[in-house]
């Protein structure tokens, strides 16, 4: 039996792969990690920082903007990790490995509109066992993030991937309880004590096939997704909805970036769409312009 490795040795493992650690590592100051903002043409997320010629794929500011976290497969580990870097003192940190992730597969991380919680998905055993591959959070604390918590029912075992809140808690995921190829968006909402069932979004959304990855807005106003043979958008990918004056969502529109796109978010002030793209295996953090949604958020998303 293989011993395992200590979270310390992992850590400058990984700082050693990448290439960032100590003096090598850039200084990067401002908001964004001190990149050149994009205009509507889609751009590489900080390459050579988070984007790099390993697989980096899901990600996530914390909502003050001085926290990001996002998930990297490097090919020594073979297995993804989230990782994260803070503003301090004006500048961000070279990019480390979370605690919560230094032991296990884990990959799309997502932190609250409250910055209560940052929900992920890992291959840690559930209590009593079950499949593999499930959604956990990490609650926050004065000095960092908590220890791992099973959100249980309806979350798991492996039912949902994907999280995205709003304010009030109410959480859109995607459910994977049907199998490849026909997953659906659901929304749960928060419960006195726990959350309520999973609850199908109906139509006009839910319409075409492989309903994934649902980003919402704070205010539960836009909602981004990415769906296949929609009627209507033969060849699109990532489609946009609001929610009218009535509360029903409308007709979901293609948003157009020039490639194939998953895993959405926008920015915690609205002004950026943040994607994943490229090549299977070898894929790469992008960001674009917000305008591409082609209509302005909803007020209190900006």
């Amino acid at each position: 039996m293989c011993k395992p490795i200590p979270v310390a040795v992992f850590l400058m493992c990984m700082l050693g792969m990448s290439g960032l650690g100590g003096s090598d590592f850039p200084v990067l100051k401002g908001p964004y990690l001190g990149q050149a903002p994009p205009g509507t043409t889609p751009a590489i997320f900080a390459p050579g920082v988070v984007s790099t010629e390993a697989h980096e794929f899901s990600c996530c500011f914390s909502p003050a903007g001085n926290e990001f976290y996002f998930a990297r497969r490097d090919p020594e580990f073979r297995r993804p990790v989230i990782l994260m870097t803070k503003l301090v003192d004006g500048a961000w940190t070279p990019p480390e490995v979370a605690p919560f992730s230094a032991r296990h597969r884990c990959f799309e991380p997502r932190v609250t509109p409250r910055g209560d919680r940052l929900y992920f998905t890992s291959d840690r055993t559930l209590p009593g066992g079950g499949p593999p591959m499930n959604i956990w959070y990490v609650p926050r604390q004065k000095d960092g993030w908590g220890e791992p918590q099973n959100p249980g029912d309806p979350f798991n075992p492996m039912k949902t991937m994907y999280i995205s809140a709003t304010t009030d808690g109410t959480i859109y995921t995607m459910d994977i309880s049907a199998g490849l190829g026909r997953e659906s968006i659901v929304v749960i909402r928060p419960e006195e004590e726990g959350y309520g069932p999973a609850e199908k979004l109906p139509a006009p959304i839910n319409t075409g096939k492989r309903n994934t990855y649902p980003f919402i807005t704070p205010d539960g106003n836009c909602l981004l997704f990415c769906s296949e043979g929609v009627e209507g958008a033969a060849g699109s990918f990532l489609f946009v909805s609001f929610r009218g004056e009535d509360g029903t969502w409308e007709k979901p529109q293609p948003v157009d970036v020039g490639m194939e796109v998953g895993l959405p978010l926008l920015s915690p002030d609205g002004t950026y769409l943040f994607f994943t793209a490229g090549e299977r295996g070898k894929s790469d953090i992008y960001w674009v312009d917000a305008a591409v949604i082609g209509k302005p958020l909803p007020e209190g998303n900006k």
